[in-house]
């Protein structure tokens, strides 16, 4: 069980450096001035959400006898999916971004700024969690409480490395003061996700 749990913290830390799971929060929460509390608590609902979704799905397989390997390879399909869905949403958003440069506040603006966020918000609980999969199997393995014990250690690795690099990039972000950056940052922003979610297909990470 020991074995077990440091297995969930080190995949945990491991598998949220992929930049699907930061950076979008990173770039839209500059382009939008999120303040520190409202970014903390996005990153930490999405994520939430994100490590849950999987659970759901596992704990489906487990309660079928469907085998690890099949929940992996529809993990894999979701996977991908939510990649090309990220490039999509990233593109949409840097085009929003060409053609609301320089305006920064009015009613239709501030819509489709919330419509954004809950367009991140599904992708990223779209977003496969494959790491938590076969952890969820070895907790079964001893018991329901195994699993419930592999699901808060990884969940809670998960959500501080999240918090932790959303956070140090946010204020590396921060200290760029040129005015051509303040412009541009919901157009920088689409580029930025649009080439993650090219990235995680690619690379499939």
């Amino acid at each position: 069980m020991s074995i077990l749990l440091a297995s969930s913290i080190a995949v945990g830390v491991l598998h949220a450096l992929a930049p699907d799971h930061w950076l979008p929060f990173v770039m839209i929460g500059r382009a939008q001035n999120w303040s520190r509390l409202r970014l903390t608590a996005i990153t930490l609902v999405a994520g939430v959400g994100h490590v849950t979704s999987s659970l759901l799905i596992a704990g489906i397989g487990v309660g079928l006898g469907i085998a690890a390997d099949r929940i992996e390879v529809w993990e894999s399909h979701r996977g991908n999916i939510a990649a090309l869905l990220l490039i999509g949403f990233g593109i949409a958003y840097m085009v929003w971004g060409m053609k609301n440069w320089g305006r920064k506040h009015s009613h239709g603006i501030e819509r489709a700024r919330v419509v954004s966020y809950w367009t991140l918000f599904a992708l990223v609980v779209l977003g496969p969690c494959e790491p938590l999969i076969p952890l969820v199997f070895a907790g079964y393995g001893i018991g329901w409480s195994a699993v419930a014990l592999v699901f808060l250690v990884f969940s809670l690795s998960t959500l501080s490395m999240m918090l932790l690099q959303v956070h140090l990039a946010t204020l590396g972000i921060s200290l760029i003061r040129f005015h051509w950056f303040e412009h541009a940052t919901d157009v920088l922003a689409g580029g930025v996700i649009a080439l993650t979610g090219v990235a995680i297909h690619l690379l499939g990470i």
